[in-house]
């Protein structure tokens, strides 16, 4: 049964919570926006009732907000509409819509009840989020507006400002531009990130479909407006500082390693060109300014990217796969940096007391894969459920993050995989992602890692490592504003900002490579999609390696068909035209190989007993398939190529990973070398679990056709023990599905998260004839403790519990 409600609105305020279409109105001009596709002419004829009316003083009840900013005070959206004189109307509403009955309004100042065309959708509220409307420069505020009109489903939003101080989000659907949203529905959300200080007012403009030919539409129904305020930021204010570990790439001038304080404001100096840096003080000296790193900027073009976003629900659901356009990076905070002197006991940044490293650091927390998924061909994730148990996708690294900062680790190790918000979160598909900040500027940084990850950013230095989703066509210029710990580059080749320098030649299948920016790379290619790798001491018997595969997927430059199938077992490049891809990794393995004391040539680092590797992608472990395969076959072929039959460099017993979201832990047989002998493969690590959507829980045994990741299954094998193989992952339950059915719920089905987690590292010294050892405990989200391992100084590695380990395993320890 149909409920029909009659609202009676006097002097302009409804008798409802709920401002309703004619409840308010505007005297603001603005015409309908552009039309929806899925809409023609014809629908346009469709009657209905209309409480339209004149428009003069007074003012619009259509707006309205709740709370102050955290950050910028007390805060309202404010409306601005010029507002209906005093009038009475009535307003049949059925079921959420307009009536298209016969009955029509009357305005009782004497204006006629027009007829509500199809196309004339009707704003009926607009709303701030939690943060009101005004916030600080880099900040988002977030505005919900709700409409009704004849076709819901159809509703379009055009949001537009005043004064230019601002960005909206990006299209929906692929179509319109910036602040225009089509086909959105009966409501639609909108992020406005401040990038100036000032006052604007915001215009949004609702339709229902492509107005026909001499028809126009009340802007007393589709038009409403609100003020945006953003603030300046006070000069001693910073949205995140922190500190990160690198080691001499042979670039910085710099011997052992280095910390690097690092910090972010949005602040803007007051005369142009000053340095808009905060100051540090540095064991409790006189305060020092930092150094610009990047500047802030709004004006970087947009670029191609490898996950076309703008791709609709209804696309979704159909399983189309149509692209849309890209959504520049908007950067208006600016990175600053300072490096930590030897023997620095203490550090503020602007009140804020940074982790300084510790001498002797043996508790390291290992976390990977962090960011929330938003990418339309490959998952949605509920962003904004923080809780672990909310929801089947929610995204639990805040809780994780600070989880593991109450284990007060000495150093963090993160192993790739910052952020994943490519696309815009969709409607109607029941994710609780809805104003989502999306694409690869500063909002998304802040979203995927900044704000969630604070806690743990508070409380031990950091070592980043880069990952597949940090490339150029994805987040790679945040990671070079950031998280890279070379100087960064005004020249625009090593940012991402230019996509000519995406790949290492002049073209993607360039086989000679533009070696003039020496100092942005061991091999000289000029490009940002290559790092020099660099190592980190980590105590007197420790030292880790950590090296970019950032672009070593099989989509690379490996892969082009210009190049000539990379070899799998021989000893020597290919004779003819060979890759820059094998080239490159080549030359930066070997100085991997140095540093760690693989080779006695002048110059080159020694062998401790304790010999880390870290880069994102699973070199020995598996990756998510049926049956489960390598992750990047087309980057092994190199390594086997410059440490024949052992991969790593001989000296490295333990691997660190992300990339599949999920926890292993795999240790090996003794192997066989093609050319004789043995080796013994670093026992390896995956931590990839600490906020993405999880992969598929990983089959146990690993059956027979399990693609080893080297493509040498006789020479690298899974060890079994006693008829036990010596490999554990974590249950990841079955795919996420969202969201979960009230049938499922009936049924006692209840949300699948059971495989996030962090892994924790911890040094034992050894003493007498007991040899020093590292412990890693893998810890589900509410630190219980999912499985417990002991690592040798041979590369050899138990643990407690091999297997698939359930939720609810108690294990063996």
């Amino acid at each position: 049964m149909r409920t029909r409600i009659a609202l009676v609105c006097v002097a302009g305020v409804s008798s409802l919570f709920l401002t309703v279409a004619g409840c308010g109105s505007s005297s603001n001009g603005g015409s309908p926006g552009a039309g929806d596709a899925e809409s023609d002419a014809a629908n346009s004829s469709s009657g209905g009732s209309s409480s339209g009316g004149s428009s003069s003083g007074g003012s619009s009840s259509g707006a309205s907000s709740s709370g102050s900013n955290g950050d910028g005070g007390d805060a309202t959206v404010e409306p601005t509409d010029g507002g209906a004189d005093a009038y009475d109307a009535t307003v049949l509403v059925e079921s959420g819509t307009a009536e298209t009955g016969s009955e029509a309004s009357t305005n009782e100042e004497g204006g006629e009840g027009g007829s509500l065309a199809s196309y004339c959708g009707a704003w009926t509220s607009l709303t701030s989020g939690t943060g009101g409307s005004e916030t600080f420069v880099g900040e988002s505020v977030l505005l919900t507006a709700a409409a009704t009109g004849l076709d819901p489903d159809n509703l379009g939003y055009t949001w537009t400002m005043s004064n230019p101080i601002g960005a909206f989000g990006a299209t929906t659907n692929g179509v319109g531009s910036q602040g225009q949203d089509e086909v959105a529905g009966p409501s639609d959300t909108m992020q406005f990130l401040c990038t100036a200080p000032g006052t604007t007012t915001v215009t949004l403009v609702v339709d229902d479909g492509p107005p026909p030919d001499g028809g126009a539409c009340s802007s007393s129904l589709s038009t409403t407006t609100a003020t945006v305020t953003c603030d300046a930021y006070p000069s001693t204010q910073v949205e995140s500082a922190w500190v990160e570990l690198t080691g001499p790439n042979g670039i910085n001038g710099y011997t052992g390693n280095v910390a690097i304080a690092r910090a972010l404001t949005a602040y803007v100096a007051t005369e142009a060109g000053a340095n808009p840096c905060p100051t540090i003080t540095i064991n409790g000296g006189a305060p020092v300014q930092m150094t610009l790193r990047a500047a802030a900027t709004t004006s970087i073009a947009a670029r191609t990217v490898n996950t076309a976003p703008g791709i609709s629900a209804a696309a979704i659901i159909g399983g189309a796969a149509a692209g849309g356009p890209g959504k520049p990076a908007l950067f208006p905070v600016s990175s600053c940096e300072y490096p930590l002197p030897s023997g620095t006991t203490s550090a503020l940044v602007a009140g804020r007391s940074l982790p300084v490293p510790k001498a002797n650091p043996t508790t390291i927390v290992v976390i990977g894969d962090t960011g929330c998924r938003l990418q339309t061909d490959n998952g949605w994730q509920s962003c904004n459920d923080t809780n672990p148990n909310g929801t089947d996708t929610p995204y639990p690294f805040a809780a994780i993050a600070a989880a593991a900062a109450a284990q007060n680790p000495d150093l963090v190790l993160h192993v790739g995989d910052y952020a994943y918000r490519d696309n815009e979160c969709p409607a109607g598909l029941g994710y609780n992602c809805g104003g989502s900040p999306w694409g690869f500027g500063w909002d998304t940084w802040e979203a995927d890692l900044f704000t969630p990850g604070a806690p743990l950013l508070a409380a031990a230095p950091w070592i980043m490592t880069r990952g597949n989703h940090e490339q150029c066509n994805r987040a790679g210029q945040g990671w070079y504003r950031f998280l890279d710990t070379q100087p960064f580059d005004t020249g625009d080749v090593h940012t991402c900002d230019n996509p000519a320098y995406d790949d290492p030649g002049a073209a993607s299948n360039s086989t000679t490579a533009d070696t003039s920016c020496a100092n942005y790379s061991v091999y000289g290619n000029c490009t940002g999609n290559w790092n020099n790798p660099f190592l980190v001491s980590i105590n007197s018997s420790t030292q880790i390696v950590v090296f970019d595969t950032a672009n070593a997927k099989p989509q690379s430059q490996g892969q082009n068909s210009a190049f000539p199938a990379l070899p799998t077992g021989s000893t020597s490049l290919p004779t003819n035209a060979s890759s820059l891809f094998f080239a490159s990794y080549e030359s930066e393995l070997t100085t991997a190989g140095c540093l760690v004391g693989a080779s006695s040539a002048p110059g080159c680092g020694s062998p401790l007993p304790f010999n880390f590797w870290s880069n994102h992608h699973p070199i020995f472990g598996y990756a998510t398939g049926t049956p489960p395969a390598n992750p990047i076959p087309a980057f092994p072929p190199v390594m086997n190529h410059v440490f024949p039959g052992t991969y790593f460099p001989p000296p490295i017993n333990l691997a660190l990973h992300g990339h599949t979201h999920d926890y292993q832990a795999i240790d090996f047989q003794t192997g066989t070398l093609p050319e004789g002998g043995t080796f013994q493969p670093a026992a390896t690590l995956v931590s990839g679990n600490a906020g993405d959507i999880l992969d598929l829980a990983m089959p146990y045994p690993l059956p027979p056709d399990a693609g080893s990741s080297v493509n040498n299954p006789a020479a690298v094998e899974v060890a079994t023990v006693g008829g036990v193989q010596q490999f554990a992952s974590s249950d990841n339950g079955p795919p996420y599905q969202n969201p979960i059915s009230d049938a499922a719920v009936a049924a006692g089905d209840t949300p699948t998260d059971n495989g996030f987690g962090y892994m924790v590292l911890q040094f034992n010294p050894g003493d007498g004839g007991t040899p020093a050892t590292w412990t890693s405990t893998e810890y589900r989200t509410d630190n219980t403790i999912r499985d417990v391992c002991t690592i040798q100084t041979s590369g050899q590695m138990s643990c407690a519990s091999w297997g698939i380990i359930q939720p609810d395993d108690a294990g063996v320890y």
